[in-house]
């Protein structure tokens, strides 16, 4: 069932692909191909409500665009002392305010053997997500997002929603969201709220043709009783 999951959700890319416009015979332009990278130093990598890694984390990411598909690399590592570690990738599909997307999570011990290849049902680390986001726009600012493992280490195939709010308070952009857990038990035991909070985000100048973004996160996890203040720069 897992398998047929997959093979559905691949199959809906390539809908979405085709749906997006018609090709015509007349125009010889090749749609542009985008690349894009960047790095954000985090002082805590915290997750859906989740403290991966207990330390500051550099998150590195890398990706290429075309014709509304995107392929990427997203990765977290310690910046102090060993541990768990993360290297993901993802396909996605935008059509009009509609984001299909399939996450490959790996996560790893630094301090273990590891085998990226391992995806064995018994012994893999990696988490397989199915994930749809509906994108708002400055007259309906708000995002929706579902998301599903579907195959890999967490065995309850546990899905997370997340509604978020947004608003541009010159020169500060402010999200608020509520994240929770309906079904599984990879965020929480049961299900719960595990992701409640806000982020602001403003560029600060460094000289007139080049600023920082840094971004505070308050995050709140009811699920663990847990509460973080986050602080993180991008470059």
């Amino acid at each position: 069932m897992k398998i047929k999951l997959g093979a559905l959700l691949f199959f809906a890319l390539l809908c979405l692909n085709l749906c997006a416009g018609t090709p015509t015979l007349k125009s010889d332009t090749v749609p542009a191909v985008a690349v894009s990278g960047n790095v954000d130093l985090m002082s805590r990598y915290i997750w859906r409500g989740l403290d991966n890694g207990h330390a500051p984390s550099i998150q590195p990411g890398l990706s290429v665009s075309w014709k509304g598909f995107t392929l990427g690399a997203w990765g977290a590592y310690k910046l102090t002392g060993e541990g768990g570690q993360e290297t993901d990738f993802y396909l996605s599909k935008k059509i009009a305010f509609v984001t299909v997307a399939v996450w490959d999570y790996w996560n790893f011990y630094d301090t273990a053997g590891f085998n990226y290849f391992d995806y064995n049902k018994k012994t893999t680390t990696h988490i397989i997500e199915a994930q749809v986001l509906l994108s708002g726009k400055k007259s309906i600012p708000f995002n929706f997002l579902v998301g599903c493992n579907f195959y890999g280490a967490d065995t309850s195939n546990s899905i997370y929603m997340e509604l978020q709010f947004f608003h541009n308070f010159k020169p500060v952009d402010l999200v608020v969201f509520t994240g929770c857990q309906p079904k599984g038990t990879y965020y929480a035991p049961k299900a719960a709220f595990v992701n409640i909070g806000c982020t602001v985000k403003k560029s600060i100048p460094v000289t007139d043709r080049f600023s920082i973004p840094l971004c505070l996160s308050l995050i709140f996890n009811p699920a663990g009783k847990s509460t973080y203040l986050v602080a993180g720069i991008t470059l």
